[in-house]
Parts: structure tokens; sequence; C-alpha cells
């Protein structure tokens, strides 16, 4: 899941989940068809067949397709089809025994590189058809946008009335921004009609059941494709879970706390601990003290600096700053880049206010032109997870659909702004954030999903560190209670938000037992984490090859993506 611009809350323990009122505390609905349980599929689009073209580069052994499905499932005959993009790596050798579905999570990010990269996967190679897919709204799917849409440029921090009234107003006008772009396809981006596309994919494929690999939000696909299609259902696993028995305000109101923890608990203590090299202070107060003045001097006198062939505006709020702290709690890969980038930014904003932007400049104009581009790439970077890397717009607004679209959410502003208040002062982080929000403003259209509880489904893998920023362990721990035969792995000593793919042996080893063999632990497991690197010589890269697993994920996806019409 990515840290939303949206979403965040939880100024009580991460375990407790807030109730969202009922139908009475939403806006009036839009004129979409519900969908609440699977429909028969259409003989058209049964009938069709895919033309698999190469995409990517020979290594990597991916073909991808377009299929057709319709707008909307519950209505078939409307003439209003949709195109979904599907890529696919088969085994080196002989016929796939299985398929495994992947999904990087978002909602809504970009899929085509879950097939390479779950092929990559040693264990996975020899027997599995392994499959991705851009979800309908994002990526070479047929998409949903949202440009144009006001964005949160003022400071969620300042409890100006002015500025509370301009978040309000950024707010609610996003959804007939997004309705304007989006050519009255806004409606039909949901989770129900998403896992009926899913289920086509599957028919297509000629495999009765699949097996499915989903991190961060694609545990709430997932968790859904079993709720409608059970008897289709193979090995789940599902990494870095949302709370997908509730609603998707238990899921954001539970981040706050989760970021907090994961900046003060782990990245302070381990930048204190490395304060020879990182120079950031000896304590983890220190380091803490040193965001929140490099924020506050940056809030007061923003720096425009030219970076190689582009300008630069280096402020203190989600544009880049903000943004680079939380973004850099996803992958303890990332810690070291972010202790650099504080450094030459609490730096070059001293220099600033002593010598002016000429001062400034000169201490950009003095680095390598190999970080200067580093540094450009950094501040243009999103949050993995919730959001992957990729199309952002279409990315962006498939997230805002699902995440409004999918479960009420209560109504105006001041159901946020009281989250906020008691939030922000406790999870400054992103605790001040609960109100930049479009749900709480959103028309959702008239859908009921069942909520899966787990029943009559054969074993669900879950897998989460403990002190995951995205995704609160929380979250993992309530919807596992609530979901039957579910098995829960946890990493302890450890808070990166995707963990299947290189971030704990231990934890691989598990998954692909049970991925190979159907067999999973007979009761909840643990792994204990292997712990945070040291600093190394030069400040790292953005190599997504060499990342964490949603980096390699949306790596494989930049790599495979665009070669389809």
């Amino acid at each position: 899941m990515k840290y939303l611009t949206l979403a965040v809350g939880l100024g009580i323990s991460a375990a407790v989940v807030l109730v969202v009122p009922g139908s009475g505390a939403t806006a009036s609905m839009q004129s979409a068809t519900v969908v609440d349980k699977p429909h028969r599929v259409a003989s058209k689009y049964l009938k069709q067949r895919p033309q698999w073209t190469k995409c990517g580069d020979e290594e990597f052994r991916t073909y991808c397709t377009k299929i057709t499905v319709p707008r909307d499932w519950a209505n078939q005959y409307s003439g209003n089809d949709l195109q979904i993009a599907v890529s696919k790596v088969a085994p080196v050798k002989g016929k796939p025994t299985r398929v495994v579905f992947g999904n990087p999570g978002g909602p809504g990010g970009a899929g085509l590189g879950m097939a390479p990269y779950l092929a990559s996967q040693a264990p996975l190679a020899k027997n599995f058809l392994a499959i991705g897919f851009d979800p309908r709204g994002t990526g070479g799917s047929t998409s949903v946008s949202c440009d144009g849409a006001p964005g949160y440029t003022m400071d969620a921090r300042d409890r100006d009335p002015g500025t509370r009234d301009l978040i309000a107003e950024a707010s609610e006008l996003t959804q007939p921004y997004c309705d304007r772009q989006s050519r009255g396809l806004l409606p039909y981006i949901t989770t129900a009609q998403t896992v009926q596309d899913m289920d086509l994919i599957r028919q297509l494929l000629g495999f009765d059941k699949i097996d499915y690999v989903g991190y961060s939000g694609g545990t709430w696909l997932g968790a859904y494709y079993q709720t409608y299609f059970p008897e289709h259902v193979g090995r789940f696993v599902l990494d870095s879970n949302t709370d997908f028995t509730g609603t998707w305000l238990d899921t954001f109101v539970a981040q706050p706390q989760a970021f907090e923890r994961r900046f003060r608990e782990d990245f302070a203590p381990w930048a204190a601990k490395y304060d020879d090299v990182l120079q950031l202070g000896s304590t983890p107060g220190a380091v803490i003290r040193v965001y929140e003045r490099l924020r506050r001097s940056l809030k007061a006198q923003p720096a425009t600096e030219e970076f190689l062939d582009g300008a630069v505006k280096v402020t203190y709020d989600e544009n880049i700053l903000d943004q680079m702290v939380t973004g850099d709690m996803y992958s303890k890969l990332d810690f070291h880049s972010l202790a650099a980038d504080l450094l030459f930014l609490r730096d070059l904003s001293a220099a600033q206010a002593k010598g002016g932007p000429r001062a400034a400049q000169r201490r950009v104009d003095a680095l390598p032109p190999a970080r200067q581009q580093q540094l450009v790439e950094r501040a243009h970077r999103t949050p993995i997870g919730l959001r992957m890397l990729g199309d952002y717009d279409s990315e962006d607004a498939t997230f805002t659909a699902i995440t409004c679209n999918d479960t009420p959410w209560p109504q105006g502003r001041e159901y946020g702004e009281q989250l906020a208040a008691r939030l922000g002062p406790h999870y400054p982080l992103v605790g001040w954030t609960m109100t930049e929000n479009p749900c709480f403003y959103w028309k959702r259209p008239n859908l009921t999903m069942p909520t899966p509880t787990g029943r009559g489904l054969p074993t669900t893998l879950m897998v989460q560190s403990v002190h995951d920023p995205a995704t609160n362990y929380g979250l993992a721990v309530e919807a596992h209670s609530q979901y039957a035969g579910s098995r829960l792995l946890t990493v302890t000593g450890e808070g990166d938000h995707g963990v299947y793919g290189g971030v704990n042996k231990c934890a691989d080893r598990i998954v692909n037992t049970f991925l190979t063999t159907g067999v999973a632990p007979a009761t909840d497991a643990s792994c204990k984490g292997e712990g945070i690197p040291a600093p190394s010589p030069e400040v790292p890269g953005l190599d997504e090859a060499a990342g964490a697993p949603l980096q390699k994920i949306a790596g494989f996806t930049k790599a495979v993506s665009g070669y389809l019409p």
C-alpha cells in the first residue's frame, strides 16, 4: 500500500478498528449496477482468442496480450467493453501444471511485471505459468484519469481555518475532475468488477484453479477473489495485509501509528548507530529533530535549484521532503539513501539561509553529475506499495476510485478533521494528512460487496512484518482472526512492506514450500528479521533490479510495458 495523501489515522492502538457509519452517513449513490456476486460470462467473451506478443527483452521470456471484458459485469450486453493487459511467462521446459497470478498492490498498481517477477523465483520456474495483469483503470488496460484535479500543496499540519478550507475544497473537487477525465468509467473501477476480470483470464487460460501472490492492496483483491470464486481458489499468499475483512478506512486509519513507529523505532536508531558515517545525530531523538528542523526551514524558505537540465523545487511537503521520508520507510534498503538526502538537504537549506540562492546553487553544482541525477530521480519518485511506479495518473486515479467506491466512508469534512486533530500530535509524520481525502466527499456507486470470511476455503497463508509502515501489523492480526483457515507468518524484527522474494530467507522458504507443495505451517509461525544493513561506502542508487520485492516488480513492469497497442 502507499501512504495516502488521502488516508491516515489511528491515534490509539493499531489493533483498534474504527467503525464507519452505515449508509445513512454516505452521500447519494452514482448509478452503477450492483455487482455483489459473480455473473455468468457471456459467450462472446469466452470465445475470444488472445494473441500473445513478446514484450520486453528476450531474457524476460514474457508475452503480453489484451483481453476484452465488459465495462459492467452485471450488464454485459451494453456494448461498452474494456481492454485488460495481461502478461505470462511459461516454464522453460514442459507444460505448466499450475498457474499463479500476481498483483503488486495499490490498489491500482500496474502489474504486468508480476509474471516475470514470479517466474524469477526459482521454485516457481519449473511447473508454474506465471500471470500478471494491469487491473482495469490503469497501465496498459483501459484507463481512468484524474488529470487536472487539485492536489494537496498546502501543509496539513497548518491548522489555520483558511488552509483547512483549501484542503476540504481540493478533496471535494477531486471526483468531478476524475469523472470528467474518465469518460463515465469511474463507477466501474471496483474490486467487484476486477475479480471478475481475473476469473475471465483464468477461463481463457484453461485452468480450473489459480494460485496467487498478492502484496499490500493485492491482499484485498486476493481475499475478494476467494470470496467471489471459492471453487477456483488454489494456494493463496497474502503479503503485507490490509484488513480485507473490514473497510478501506479501517486499513488507512492504522497508517499514522505504523509510519511513525517505523521512522522512530527503525530508521532513527539505525541512523544514530552510524552517526560517524551519516552525520544526522548520535541519538534517535537528534535524528528526528534534523527532519523536523529541516521541514520548518524548507517551509519558511523553499529552495529552487538547477539540477542538470531541469529545476527541482525543494520543499517541506509531500512533493519532496515528506514524500521522501515516508516513501523510504517501505524498505530498509532505502534507509541509507534517505540519510544521505537528509544530510544534503540540511546543508543546502543552511547554505541558502546564510548566503542566499547562489550559495545553495553552488552546493548543487559541486555534486558529481551522477549524484545530481540521483537526487532528481528521487525527487520524482513515489512511494511503493499502495501505489506502484509507472503511469502515476492512471494508477492514482484507479487507487482513488477503488478505495472510495468499494466500501462506505463517513461523509463531510468533520470526521477527517477530528481524526487529524487527534492523530497529528501523536503521529506527525502523516497523522495530520487524514483530512486530505476525496473519499470523505465521494458519491459511491450502488455497491455492497460480501465480506470476506475465509469459510470453506483452502488454507490462506498471510505474511506480515511487525513494523510495516503502510499496512500496520494490527491489520494482519485482525484480518487473520476473522478469516477462517488462515495462517499468519510473522517476520519479527523487520519492517519492510512486501516480504516474499528477497527480504527474509526463512519467510521465502515457507512461502515457496506452500506454493509448490500446498503444505502450510500447521499453526501460525514466525521468522526472525535479518536486520538493517550498515551504510555502504557509496550512496545506493535506484537500481530496481537489486531492490526490495515491490521495487523489483516495478522494474519488471517498466521493462515489459508499452509493447501492446
